[in-house]
């Protein structure tokens, strides 16, 4: 029974250690300690097996925050979460796990945060905790819990050079708009690519010091554009170009052979991108190698692109 009650837990867990770590092996570790301290339990003390799984996961992911903040400075260019493959998941987890809190945009700005603001957040946005439940697991009053939750709110805030604005109300693309994105930069119309964009644009590339990127965001809808037109001149004739969509999420793939070699995807504000994610580094891209042989990938006919 008590290894039921996990199993019917595991991806209520996995979707949390995911937000909170922004990678699936992470979020894995952190779901394999949970279930060993959920063994050693005398379960019949235990009432509320829910509570008490995503509080020691959250306390895990809390320590594990601590330590990845001083890895990823040593990140060669910038970090970007993994993208979200979600496991087989029961169809009682099913809605949950869909929410909103898997996207890049809002996983990269979660990155601003303090570790226990970043816990607080989520446990209270995403998986609807009480301030007076969130506050043990953060070994804080209810009143700290609430200004913690006020200060992560403040900087989960989009800024830009001029002023600080309130949290972006920005949605994942779908494939409409990145395909006529991919379609102006076909063309060459660096005009064509600045009107898709926000003024305030960012593009956010992971290459992992493994593959070619960006080191740094590039800022602005002409750096974006003239980024995106100068690094197309450059693609291999090899690659191939197909949409995948996932948890709402769509997602374009380069590949060659059946090797995926970068993965993009944006989110918009008001009709226009307002961030873009770029994946090259190979180590993340492994995940969507799957991908590009199922069903649901859709192929651009006569398309050979790449970045």
């Amino acid at each position: 029974m008590a290894d039921q009650i996990f199993e019917a837990h595991r991806p209520r867990l996995m979707a949390l250690s995911y937000r909170m770590l922004g990678s699936h092996a992470d979020a894995e570790d952190a779901v394999q300690d949970v279930w060993l301290r959920w063994r050693a339990q005398d379960h019949e003390m235990i009432k509320d097996a829910t509570g008490w799984l995503v509080r020691v996961c959250s306390n895990i992911c809390l320590d594990v925050l601590k330590s990845a903040r001083r890895q990823r400075e040593k990140y060669v260019g910038q970090w970007l979460p993994e993208p979200w493959l979600p496991p087989e998941q029961p169809h009682a987890e099913k809605m949950l796990i869909e929410q909103d809190g898997l996207g890049q945009a809002y996983l990269l700005m979660l990155e601003r945060l303090a570790p226990v603001e970043r816990i607080a957040l989520v446990l209270h946005e995403v998986f609807d905790w009480t301030h007076d439940d969130i506050a043990p697991v953060i070994e804080r009053t209810a009143n700290n819990t609430r200004q913690i939750l006020f200060r992560a709110r403040r900087k989960m805030a989009r800024e830009n050079d001029r002023d600080p604005t309130p949290a972006v109300a920005a949605k994942a693309c779908d494939q409409s708009k990145i395909e006529a994105f991919i379609n102006a930069l076909s063309l060459g119309d660096v005009g064509q690519l600045m009107s898709q964009l926000a003024p305030d644009v960012i593009m956010h590339s992971d290459g992992g010091g493994k593959a070619s990127a960006a080191l740094n965001p590039v800022f602005g809808n002409d750096n974006v554009a003239r980024f995106f037109a100068g690094v197309w001149g450059k693609r291999s004739p090899d690659a191939q170009i197909c949409y995948v969509t996932n948890q709402r999420e769509c997602w374009l793939l380069m590949y060659e052979g059946e090797e995926v070699v970068t993965a993009i995807s944006a989110s918009e504000r008001d009709g226009f991108l307002v961030d873009v994610f770029v994946h090259r580094n190979p180590d993340k891209l492994a995940l969507f190698a799957p991908m590009i042989r199922q069903e649901e990938a859709v192929a651009v006919p006569n398309t050979k692109a790449g970045i």
